[in-house]
């Protein structure tokens, strides 16, 4: 091997370059039939699937989603014009328009719309009509311009409109606070322009014309209004807790909360067999055939659910679940094994593995599949914990789960309710708990076992009686097998596992921005970096720094061993540098990543992946460099490196092997000397080989690997 460098750093490096997101497409908001084509809008993209004869099925073909065909992931509605082009409504993006020829048009506000993009549907004719959640917005020649309470003097009940329906004679447009009636020609800034229905004014969900009749579905019930008559309200649906509604050959039909209806001839008919846990928030008939996209009852913005669904002759629902992607989009935490393997856990739908450029659902391994807060890799295998339901350990063998072990409070946990797990060598797990009442016990268990073999375990369990500042955990950090930071509603604590005691605590009495710690990493240097409620700091040396510029709420933090830490914030992504103090952004401006909440986050360093579990899915950030390379990128970090605040000097870009390494003056003179057997073991104290502090100045690094040596590469040293 030949490594020949001569590098001279003056710019921070291990940006992310690029991004790829994981969606899932499991929680549904639309569906629609278009030539053989049934395309559902779903909370992580567009999804499209024929329906298949032979296996009486909805097959899903592929899928669209941001970054890529799409410009936001969250599509609220689709539709066609008259000539062929495609409108997709996205939730917080704006609208994507797609030509029949498949090129994209995108409407942001730049075009008008209004500021936050939240589009419910758009209705395209020689007049476009968007439904958003700051108004409704018309683009009569090139731009569009909205109107909302203020600016129609009240005519406009309520600015979030949830749906419009265009008839001959005007527009309907479904309000949170009612429907109301816009005629045609009429100036819709004149607030007697706006005509209220005759309805319960309340949130109206969606309508559709069934002949000359239309049928409004608000949150007081089912309503239906035929041409030239007023208003009345079906008393006899039999269903509650409307979603979607469809008209076609096989009748009217109504999609509810684990509930769907036909209305056919005068007479409501039952549909609601294998719907348990979804609502049917699309329907649509294609070919005397009902479509269905489902979405989890209990999941907010509807991030997970069952896919799509076909109802069969026998008045069953047959459902397709998408097999691409993690098992839903509001992800909790995720983890690499060292095989590369890369694990997620969800609130609402359990687990899945990503491997070898597929996903794995791991939901019938595990004892329950709601609220699964913690995952962290144990021996071969991986931790999952379900809140109140303790923690499942799923051995990996083979890229194969092999067997699963469970255990709960009356195995040693303190509770149920594992909100944290990290593993502290190989042979300790760390788990963080909470609680649901005040009586119960909680706090740190700590495990000691040799993975898989139960008759192996031991417990330590320490609580507020040993010291935490309170027994409400929120992260954990170890220190090897031993030794555990902690992270609590009430201070940071430092854990020694085999006493049983708490050795250190810190408040903001301390220091720290916030007593309510959140998150919690440590670098390479030994530096605890400490997400609070109010803001990041550090500790070095029993002192605790305050980090300017990050003063929100934080929800995750990691290190990603060159040089910077990683910071979830209430307010997006940041990446702080500590040697230089330098505060880098990501956000919905300068990135592809969407607003979303940022739940956990890994970082691979062999290969430069940032790995986002976020309540908009998965996401994986490419970075320019990884910690390892085959040396065409070789960097040395910090530079300049500052040894007298504990920094460690550190090389990436090169392979993970064993390596000699050579430090020299800018005379050429050998400072010091010495060996690494891998990447994580190159560490310089800033000591020559006598053990005495060298001067500020400009050095030299080389490495030698293989009996193959780099040329020298320059730095600058600071004390």
């Amino acid at each position: 091997m030949s490594l020949n460098l001569v590098l001279i750093f003056t710019a921070l490096f291990g940006r992310i370059t690029e991004w790829q997101h994981f969606p899932h497409y499991g929680g549904g908001n639309e569906i629609i039939a278009h030539n053989d084509l049934i395309i559902a809008a779903t909370s992580g993209g567009l999804l499209f699937s024929h329906f298949s004869e032979p296996l009486e099925e909805l097959v899903v073909d592929s899928g669209w989603t941001a970054p890529g065909k799409l410009s936001y992931d969250r599509v609220s509605h689709v539709t066609f014009d008259d000539s062929e082009n495609m409108w997709v409504s996205l939730n917080g993006g704006g609208i994507d328009m797609f030509s029949a020829t498949g090129q994209r048009i995108h409407f942001n506000q730049i075009d008008g719309l209004p500021l936050n993009l939240g589009i419910n549907q758009t209705y395209p004719d020689s007049v476009v009509y968007a439904a958003t959640t700051q108004g409704l917005c018309i683009r009569e020649v090139g731009f569009f311009e909205t109107f909302n309470t203020l600016s129609t003097n009240g005519g406009l009940p309520s600015d979030n409109i949830t749906c419009i329906s265009p008839s001959d004679s005007g527009l309907y447009v479904g309000t949170t606070a009612g429907l109301v009636f816009l005629p045609q020609s009429a100036d819709p800034e004149l607030k007697s322009s706006w005509i209220m229905q005759n309805i319960d004014p309340v949130s109206v969900i969606t309508m559709e014309w069934q002949n000359d009749t239309l049928w409004v579905a608000t949150t007081a019930g089912l309503f239906f209004k035929p041409a030239t008559q007023p208003w009345e309200q079906d008393i006899l649906f039999p269903g509650s807790a409307i979603s979607s509604l469809a008209w076609g050959a096989g009748g009217l039909a109504v999609g509810c909360t684990n509930q769907s209806f036909i209305l056919f001839e005068g007479t409501w008919q039952n549909y609601s067999s294998n719907l348990y846990g979804n609502a049917l928030t699309g329907l649509v008939w294609h070919e005397n055939r009902l479509c269905g996209v489902l979405a989890n009852t209990y999941s907010d913005n509807r991030l997970s659910g069952a896919g799509l669904t076909l109802l069969l002759q026998n008045g069953s629902w047959r459902r397709t679940f998408p097999e691409a992607g993690p098992v839903s989009n509001d992800l909790r935490d995720c983890t690499i094994l060292p095989d590369g393997s890369v694990w997620v856990s969800s609130n609402r739908a359990g687990a899945s593995v990503y491997n070898n450029g597929e996903w794995l659902s791991l939901n019938q391994y595990l004892t329950n599949i709601n609220q699964c807060f913690a995952i962290c890799p144990s021996g071969s295998g991986v931790f999952i914990s379900s809140i109140g339901h303790g923690i499942d350990w799923l051995s990996w063998q083979n890229e194969m789960i092999e067997k699963t072990i469970h255990f709960t409070s009356e195995d040693g946990l303190l509770n149920n309710r594992v909100f944290c797990a990290v593993q502290g060598d190989d042979n300790t797990v760390w788990f963080g708990h909470r609680t649901l009442d005040e009586t119960e016990s909680s706090g740190v268990t700590r495990l000691s076992w040799n993975p898989g073999d139960v008759t192996s375990t031991s417990f330590v369990r320490i609580t507020g009686a040993d010291g935490l500042p309170s027994k409400e955990v929120n992260t954990v950090q170890p220190v090897g097998g031993r030794y555990c930071w902690v992270g609590t509603d009430g201070g940071l604590a430092y854990v020694d596992g085999d006493f049983q005691i708490v050795r250190e605590t810190y408040t903001a009495l301390d220091g720290l921005p916030s007593s309510f710690v959140t998150a919690l990493a440590m670098d390479r240097s030994g530096t605890l970096f400490i997400g609070t409620a109010s803001g990041l700091s550090y500790l070095h040396n029993s002192i605790i720094t305050r980090v300017d510029g990050i003063d929100e709420g934080i929800n995750a933090l990691v290190c990603d061993a060159l040089g910077s830490v990683w910071v979830s914030t209430d307010n997006g992504l940041k990446r702080f540098f500590i040697n230089s103090g330098v505060i880098e952004e990501y956000n919905t401006f300068n990135s592809h990543l969407p607003d979303c909440a940022i739940n956990s986050m890994k970082v691979d360093t062999n290969e430069g992946y940032l790995w986002l579990a976020t309540d908009h899915s998965f996401w994986k950030g490419i970075l320019e460099t990884g910690l390892a390379g085959d040396g065409a990128s070789a960097v040395v970090y910090p530079d300049p490196f500052i040894p007298g605040r504990g920094d460690i000097l550190g090389i990436a870009g090169i392979p993970d092997s064993p390596s000699t390494i050579r430090i020299f003056s800018i005379r050429g003179v050998l400072v010091t000397e010495f060996t690494s057997t891998g990447l994580d073991d190159i560490t310089w104290n800033g000591l020559d080989a006598s053990g005495n502090l060298v001067a500020s100045g400009v050095y030299y690094l080389q490495i030698e690997q293989d009996d193959s040596a780099t040329e020298l590469l320059k730095f600058a040293l600071v004390r």
